[in-house]
Order: structure tokens, then sequence, then C-alpha cells
């Protein structure tokens, strides 16, 4: 079941995959960004949508020193990676670095992702790490992908998302009551 699309943003879930897990393919700019492994545990998955929702329902300014998805994304892995930052800075790569998305748990941890709002849009910029992703202050192996969609879009795409997790969560602790 398709929520969003593969070439904005989507979630492909499979709900017949595993009973104890939620399995589900995310998508950004036609990158699949969890290759390696897609089975969410349910509840984590319920908080981090609706932690994402949180943060997209009301257009917002972008970051200070956001110019365009490629460049500010390249400044905010460099910041993110950079062992000699300070720590306490407020610069632009800082604010750039707190658009952090896709921090859904393990499954997403093999990707670089970052959403900038921009008023009723939103920029969507990523890296899939392939093999354990670029070391600690080495170059970047490729360009990021990035893609603009509506903030609308979205925020529809996180809604029904959440929705189908609760359902399946839902079904799932149900399942295992009747068990018990």
């Amino acid at each position: 079941m398709m929520v969003g699309s593969r070439s904005g943003f989507g979630l492909e879930f499979h709900v017949e995959r595993d009973p104890g897990l939620l399995c589900v393919d995310v998508f950004v700019g036609g990158l699949h960004v969890n290759t390696w492994d897609n089975a969410f545990y349910p509840p984590l998955l319920v908080k981090k949508l609706g932690d994402e929702l949180g943060r997209f329902r009301t257009p917002t300014a972008p970051p200070a020193g956001f110019t365009s998805s490629s460049e500010s994304f390249l400044a905010a892995e460099r910041w993110m990676h950079d062992d000699a930052r300070p720590g306490t800075g407020s610069g632009p790569e800082e604010a750039l670095a707190r658009c952090v998305f896709l921090e859904w748990g393990e499954c997403t941890d093999g990707v670089t992702a970052l959403a900038f709002p921009d008023g009723d849009r939103v920029h969507l910029a990523c890296r899939a790490r392939g093999g354990g992703g670029p070391a600690r202050g080495t170059e970047a192996r490729h360009e990021p992908t990035v893609v603009s969609l509506s903030r609308t879009a979205l925020v529809e795409t996180l809604e029904r998302g959440l929705v189908i997790a609760e359902r399946e969560w839902s079904a799932r602790r149900a399942a295992v009551d009747d068990r018990t």
C-alpha cells in the first residue's frame, strides 16, 4: 500500500510481511532510502511519524543559510561530520543541520536526510550511505538526491502513513492479546 509517491516522498507499507514488525519502504525523490532494512518497530514508527507531523503542519520560514537544497544539504552534512566544529555555535550550518529528517530508528540509519521548510514548500535532500557511508571527515561519494514538494503533500503522506501504522500496530496488539 503506497502513500505519497516514489518520485516525491512516499511510504510503501507491506503489512503482510512480518507479524511483529511493520515493513515500510521509504522513498525520497525516487531514491529508495532503506533498501537494507524496512522492518520498523511499530510503536517507534508511530511516534516518529507523529513527531514529523508536528514539525510540518504549519508553514515555516526556511532556516538561516538556506540557499538551495543541494548546497544547504552539503553545508549541513559538512557541519555534522566536522569533528572540529564548535559545540555551541548558532551559525547557518548548524541551523541547516537542525532540519534533520528520517531519524526513525535503525531502518533509516543508513541515510542522511534533511527537510528544509520554505513556507508552503518543503525541500528534501538525502544521501543513502551504501556500505556504511562516507566516514567522518571524508568527501561525499555523490551529490544528494533532492526533491521539493508542497508542505500539504508531505503532511498528507505523513498523516496517511500514521493512520496505517496506528491501525496495524493496534491490530497486532489485539492479536497478541487474543493469544494470551
